[in-house]
């Protein structure tokens, strides 16, 4: 397995990649540290001498954050690329096949302020491979559960078995649970369908299945994560579905999340 972990070298980059540490420890993991940049300058003939001096401090504290990385004894290397940080880590993560891009989200007002216009919001909503975005104050060892968010839409088991692969060393319970916010059976068939699937595929998996009531998607899963605030949350994917629902610019600006639990977006 391969993680990247995009750093700017602050506090807030610094605590995502302690999860990555303790996650390749979990799944014998090997890390990638990036640093991207995009130099600005006024005259072409101040080129050079900016981009090799962002370089040179920044492989500095590359190579600094490395060392500690493999005295720990894991697997750790680095990038330094010139390029907007959404595309530089998007790109590299693809082409490079890596398994999770792990990143600290900006600021200390949790998923609402994180994902608009942050580069960890472009990055999830760019990425093809999985994305763990690490708010500031979460402290690893915290969660007592992973908890899956269910859109009930065509549901397909990919990605169960994605979240099951990325998150089984990990050893906590997982809930699924639903938000509805009005009565429609198919929906409520496919939940208890999915129930009993689970179950009976992954039989030594520890799983609960809930439903939440609320008027509105957003403000049901604000109610949930404030009533487990020990959750590691968890959304899958899917092309202008539930996910972008979510977390487009408008509906964003309206959620109210002040919680600090880990989001894992399952591509």
């Amino acid at each position: 397995m391969k993680i990247l972990v995009p750093t700017d070298f602050s506090e807030n980059a610094n605590n995502a990649l302690e999860f990555a540490k303790k996650i390749a420890k979990h799944k014998n993991a090997s890390i990638t540290l990036l640093y991207a940049f995009y130099a600005v300058y006024d005259f072409a003939s101040q080129a050079t001498e900016i981009i090799g001096q962002i370089e040179m401090e920044a492989k500095r504290e590359l190579k600094k954050a490395t060392e500690k990385g493999q005295a720990e004894g894991l697997r750790f290397d680095y990038k330094i690329i010139q390029g907007t940080v959404s595309t530089a880590v998007t790109s590299i993560a693809l082409r490079e096949d890596y398994n999770l891009i792990v990143m600290g989200t900006q600021g200390a007002s949790g998923i609402k302020k994180a994902l608009i216009g942050s580069n960890t919001g472009h990055v999830i909503k760019e990425s093809k491979i999985p994305v763990l975005a690490v708010p500031f104050n979460s402290d690893w060892g915290k969660e007592n559960k992973i908890s899956v968010a269910l859109e009930l839409e065509k549901e397909d088991e990919k990605y169960f078995k994605k979240l099951f692969s990325l998150t089984e060393e990990l050893k906590l319970p997982y809930e699924f649970f639903h938000i509805k916010t009005d009565d429609n059976f198919e929906k409520e068939i496919e939940f208890k369908g999915l129930e009993v699937f689970l179950r009976e595929e992954y039989p030594n998996k520890d799983i609960s299945f809930t439903v939440v009531y609320a008027k509105e998607v957003n403000k049901g899963i604000q109610q949930y994560l404030d009533q487990n605030p020990g959750a590691m949350l968890v959304m899958f994917s899917k092309n202008k579905t539930f996910f972008e629902y979510i977390f487009n610019k408008s509906t964003s600006l309206e959620m109210a999340f002040h919680t600090h639990v880990p989001l894992l977006v399952v591509k």
